[in-house]
C-alpha cells in the first residue's frame, strides 16, 4: 500500500508540473467590457389591449313585429356597418299594422268613455233640477201645516183637511231625500265616466308611443358599428330591449382597454402618459393618457390582471375600433442620461495586480450605510488594468441603470466598463467564445494536442514540441 500511494503522488506531481509548465504558464486575462451610453432613459410598463370606442350606444326595439324598411344615412345611403348618423335620424322602421288597429281601438274606448261622461252629466243636471223641485214642493207643504196647526181642527179647518196638510208634507220630504240619492247617482257616475276616459286616452297615448317605438332611430350623433338585423327579420320585444344596431358615439375619440399585470399595476397611475403601438401600422407611433383603472381583477391561468382605460384621439379615423395595441405606460423618463450596463456593477477585481497601480494604494471604500444607490464600477485603463469609478445608481430597466457621479468621479459616454474576466489561451481560436474560461463561472481547461514527432500535422494543429509528462 505504501508503494502504490507512493506512486500515485509521484505521477499527480508530474501531472501537476507538465500542465502548469504547459498550457497553463501560457494563459493570459482578457478583460469582457461594455460601454457606457448617453441617451433617453425610459422606465414603462408593457401590457396589450383593444381600441374600444368612449361611448357606444344600444339601439333596441321595444315593440314586437317585423322589419319592413331601413333608413337612410347622412349621405343618403342605406344605413349599413360604419354609416355616420346624426341624433333622430331613422335606422329601421316595424311594421306597425298591429299598433295601428290598437290606436284604433283605444281611440274608440276615449268616445266611448266622452259619451259616458255627457250621460252622467245630464243625469247630474236632471237630478240637481229634481232637488230643485222636491225643495220647493216641501218648502210649500210645510207652509201650508204650519198655518193648519196654528188654525187647529175646528169649525174653520176638518180633520180630514188637517190630515191632507200633514201627509203633503211627510211626502214633500221624502220626494227631497229621493231627489238627493239621485243627485249623488249622478255625481258618482260623473265621477266613473271620468276615470273610464282617463283610461282609454291613457290607453291611446300608450299606443301611439308604440307607433313612436315602430321607427327605430338614433339617439345620438355617431357610427354605426353592428347592425344585427336584416329587412324581413321578426323583432321579439321581452322584459330586455331586443338589441339593433351599436352606435359609435364619437370615434374621433377612442379608448385602449389595456390588462395590466397585478405586478406592475401599483406603478400606473391616472393621468400617466401612455405610448402604444397598433399591428395595423406598425411604423407610426401613438400616445394616450390613462383614465381609470378598474377595480375588478380578472384571474386566467393563477395570473391576475386589471383593466386600465387609456383615453386617446383619433382625429384622422386612422384607428378602428378593437383593433389590438401595444401600449407603454411610462413610469419615469429621463433626458439625456448616463447609462451604465447593469452587468458591470457584478464584477471585482481578482487580484490587486489587475488594478492599476496608481490606485492599488487608494482603494476605493464599500459605499456608504444607509447609500443603498453608491457602487462602485471598473473601467478598463489598458489589456491588464482597472481602475474604479464610483456612482450613484438610479433607475433600472433590467438591462441599463442611470447614474449620476458625486463630486470628484468622472465617467463619459463611450468609457470601457469591465465586466467579467476570461481565462483565455494564445492558441485558443475565440477567447471570448463559449469555450473559453471565465473566473466567475466553472473553468474548463482546454489542452492543446502535442506533436506526433515526425507524424504528418493536421491542418491547424500546434507543432510546438514541449516536454511529456515525467515518466512514473
Amino acid at each position: 500500500m505504501y508503494k502504490w500511494g507512493g506512486a500515485a503522488l509521484i505521477c499527480a506531481g508530474g501531472a501537476a508540473w507538465w500542465y502548469f509548465s504547459g498550457d497553463a504558464a501560457q494563459q493570459q486575462f482578457q478583460f469582457r467590457t461594455a460601454g457606457v451610453t448617453r441617451g433617453d432613459f425610459v422606465n414603462k410598463v408593457q401590457a396589450t389591449g383593444t381600441l374600444e370606442p368612449q361611448e357606444l350606444v344600444d339601439v333596441g326595439a321595444q315593440v314586437t313585429g317585423e322589419i319592413k324598411e331601413f333608413g337612410t344615412d347622412t349621405e343618403g345611403r342605406r344605413v349599413d356597418y360604419g354609416s355616420e348618423v346624426k341624433a333622430g335620424q331613422l335606422l329601421a322602421r316595424i311594421d306597425d299594422t298591429i299598433v295601428e288597429l290598437d290606436i284604433k281601438r283605444a281611440e274608440a274606448q276615449v268616445s266611448q268613455a266622452k259619451a259616458q261622461i255627457l250621460s252622467a252629466e245630464a243625469s247630474l243636471a236632471q237630478a240637481k233640477a229634481s232637488i230643485s223641485q222636491a225643495t220647493a214642493n216641501k218648502n210649500k207643504a210645510d207652509r201650508d201645516l204650519a198655518r193648519a196647526r196654528k188654525l187647529g181642527v175646528g169649525d174653520a179647518l176638518s180633520q180630514m183637511d188637517y190630515d191632507q196638510y200633514v201627509n203633503a208634507a211627510e211626502s214633500a220630504a221624502a220626494n227631497l231625500e229621493s231627489a238627493t240619492a239621485q243627485l249623488q247617482s249622478a255625481t258618482a257616475q260623473q265621477a266613473g265616466a271620468a276615470a273610464q276616459l282617463q283610461s282609454a286616452e291613457a290607453q291611446l297615448e300608450s299606443e301611439l308611443r308604440n307607433r313612436d317605438y315602430t321607427r327605430i332611430t338614433t339617439p345620438v350623433d355617431g357610427t354605426i358599428v353592428v347592425r344585427q338585423v336584416n329587412v324581413g327579420q321578426t323583432v321579439v320585444s321581452s322584459m330586455n330591449a331586443t338589441t339593433l344596431f351599436l352606435v359609435a358615439r364619437d370615434l374621433s375619440k377612442m379608448q385602449i382597454w389595456a390588462s395590466v399585470n397585478e405586478a406592475d399595476i401599483a406603478k400606473v397611475k391616472p393621468g400617466q402618459e401612455v405610448r402604444y403601438t397598433v399591428d395595423a401600422l406598425p411604423n407610426e407611433n401613438f400616445s394616450g393618457i390613462v383614465n381609470k383603472i378598474r377595480p375588478n381583477a380578472t384571474m386566467s391561468s393563477n395570473v391576475v390582471t386589471y383593466i386600465v382605460e387609456v383615453d386617446i384621439e383619433n382625429k384622422d379615423r386612422k384607428l378602428l375600433p378593437y383593433m389590438s395595441a401595444n401600449a407603454n405606460f411610462i413610469v419615469k423618463e429621463v433626458k439625456d442620461a448616463l447609462l451604465v450596463p447593469d452587468a458591470a456593477f457584478d464584477f471585482r477585481p481578482t487580484s490587486p495586480e489587475q488594478i492599476a497601480p496608481e490606485y492599488r494604494k487608494h482603494r476605493p471604500a464599500p459605499p456608504a450605510e444607509g447609500k443603498e444607490n453608491s457602487a462602485i464600477v471598473w473601467r478598463k485603463v489598458d489589456d491588464k488594468h482597472v481602475a474604479p469609478v464610483r456612482v450613484l445608481k438610479a433607475d433600472s430597466d433590467g438591462t441599463r441603470t442611470v447614474v449620476t457621479l458625486p463630486e470628484g468621479e468622472h465617467l463619459e459616454e463611450g468609457t470601457q466598463l469591465v465586466t467579467a474576466v476570461a481565462l483565455v489561451s494564445p492558441g485558443a481560436k475565440d477567447a471570448a467564445g463559449p469555450g473559453s474560461n471565465n473566473l466567475f463561472g466553472p473553468k474548463r481547461m482546454e489542452r492543446r494536442q502535442r506533436s506526433a514527432g515526425g507524424a504528418e500535422v493536421k491542418p491547424g494543429q500546434n507543432t510546438k514540441s514541449r516536454p511529456g509528462p515525467p515518466p512514473m
